[in-house]
């Protein structure tokens, strides 16, 4: 078997290769959005995949690595898909807004993302029985936020606040709308995004 815990001199991948492993998680994505994280048995992503579960064992090690790699390009994917949107605006506010904003479309576009997300973060567990992706897997974004936030106060555009706990209300406001769309799939998340937009602004604007 082989999987993609390899040394760098032999894991350039063909473009087969890629494509292949590309075809398997948007299968796991699709199969554990369809039928829960337990029941997306690396047999039932197979068959979803029309290969053998063989095949996917040869691209990865096992389901947790698979999962890994889910979770992992969701989250790359959405990141490619804000930065434009963030690095086109002059100002902090402006930035904060396309934040909120770029967040909440990307959610909206990547439903069936969004539910194999919810549906992996919840039920995942270490050896020790906890959550796999729990607060502290979140670090990175809450440190990207905060920094965003911070800057935003040191030139004047925003009020004096906790910058922590700012970030920590963001991204809660943020990370309950997967699991709004898992509970209903044809969600609109117009309003949504219009209320995240006015709220978080009234609370960062600095008073005169």
């Amino acid at each position: 078997m082989r999987s993609e815990n390899k040394s760098s001199g032999q894991d350039r991948l063909t473009f087969i290769e890629a494509a292949r492993r590309t075809q398997i998680v948007e299968c796991a994505i699709e199969t554990i959005a369809t039928m829960g994280y337990t029941q997306a048995s690396l047999a039932q992503i197979a068959k979803r995949a029309g290969i053998s579960k063989g095949v996917i064992l040869y691209h990865f090690a096992n389901k947790e690595e698979l999962i890994e790699r889910v979770v992992t390009d969701i989250y790359i994917a959405g990141a490619c898909f804000m930065a434009p949107h963030i690095e086109a605006q002059s100002t902090m506010s402006n930035k904060l807004r396309a934040y909120l904003q770029s967040n909440v479309e990307f959610i909206s576009s990547h439903r069936t993302q969004m539910v194999a997300l919810v549906n992996i973060m919840t039920s995942v567990r270490t050896e020790q029985g906890k959550l796999r992706y729990d607060v502290t897997a979140e670090e990175p974004i809450l440190f990207a936020l905060e920094e965003l936030l911070r800057q935003g106060q040191q030139e004047g555009e925003f009020r004096m606040f906790d910058t922590r706990v700012m970030a920590v209300i963001i991204r809660r406001a943020i990370d309950a709308l997967p699991g709004l769309l898992a509970a209903d799939s044809n969600l609109d998340l117009e309003p949504y995004k219009r209320e995240l937009v006015e709220m978080f602004e009234l609370a960062t604007r600095k008073r005169a």
